[in-house]
């Protein structure tokens, strides 16, 4: 899980409790668009390797699945340090 989602659900568990601040908003905001670009940017490497398989590209095949790792990589959060011990 990407950590925009852990800030993302503390904000909208916020947000049933009571309105969230000008800066909460701004934040949240923040969270949806990251999100967004992240997915759309995830969506498309899939796409682009469907297309590939489909024209049997495998050099291409194997870029894009490349890509789809490095952009899951970038957003990993690793488990809270009590968990390692």
């Amino acid at each position: 899980m990407m950590n925009i989602h852990w800030r993302l659900a503390e904000l909208w568990l916020l947000q049933q409790n009571r309105s969230l601040t000008e800066l909460e908003c701004s934040e949240m905001n923040s969270c949806m668009r990251l999100n967004a670009k992240y997915a759309q940017r995830l969506a498309e490497q899939y796409n682009f390797g469907l297309m590939a398989s489909m024209t049997n590209d495998w050099d291409w095949l194997h870029e894009v699945s490349g890509e789809i790792d490095k952009l899951e990589r970038m957003y990993e959060s690793s488990r809270p340090s009590f968990f390692e011990q």
